[in-house]
């Protein structure tokens, strides 16, 4: 709740902001109403992207989502800054500080959601871990290199931060390869280095 208050505190005094930055700019009022919602929209929606990247995105498409990221905190800032009263460190304070609080704020959200949802659903089965999960190549293939490199098995914080994935889904994860790498695994997808 509380993460949800700042970014709406920060939201409103971003847009207030850059709505003042562009009709300095000369946008119509129109222009000027909907324009920070362009920026800081496209700045949301980059943030969950790179939070949460979608199963299968390839490399260009994860760039694309970073340049959004990036020119979205660039123009934010700036505009933010831009329409402060004078060029002082109070001023520019006032005014670049809520596309930061914002970021921040969005950020927590889409943190916390991970987690509370664990990845994908609460509810979901180990059986659904197993089966027909792409994830679950790529936490064989994280442990079997762990394995090599560190004498043990990855762990689930390893994986969530490696996949991406909220804690329940990583824990899910380990519990699946490490049965099926001491052999005690249902056999439907076998490991690919037995250890």
């Amino acid at each position: 709740m509380g993460a949800l208050v700042v970014a709406g505190v920060a939201a409103y005094a971003s847009y207030v902001h850059q709505r003042e930055f562009a009709l300095q700019g000369g946008a119509d009022r129109t222009s000027a109403t909907l324009w920070p919602l362009s920026v800081d929209g496209l700045l949301l929606l980059a943030t969950v992207g790179v939070l949460k990247p979608s199963r299968g995105s390839d490399r260009r498409t994860r760039s694309v989502v970073w340049l959004a990221f990036l020119l979205g905190i660039a123009v934010s800032l700036a505009a933010n800054i831009a329409a402060a009263p004078a060029l002082a460190w109070k001023p520019v304070l006032v005014a670049g500080w809520p596309p930061v609080a914002l970021l921040l704020a969005v950020e927590l959200l889409a943190h916390r959601s991970g987690d509370d949802i664990g990845g994908d659903a609460a509810d979901e089965s180990e059986d659904e871990v197993v089966d027909d999960n792409p994830l679950l190549a790529r936490a064989r293939q994280l442990d079997t290199r762990h394995r090599e490199l560190y004498q043990r098995p990855v762990s689930a914080e390893s994986l969530r931060k490696e996949l991406r994935v909220g804690a329940g889904r990583s824990r899910r994860l380990v519990a699946v390869v490490r049965a099926s790498s001491n052999g005690s695994g249902r056999g439907r997808m076998p490991t690919q280095n037995a250890i």
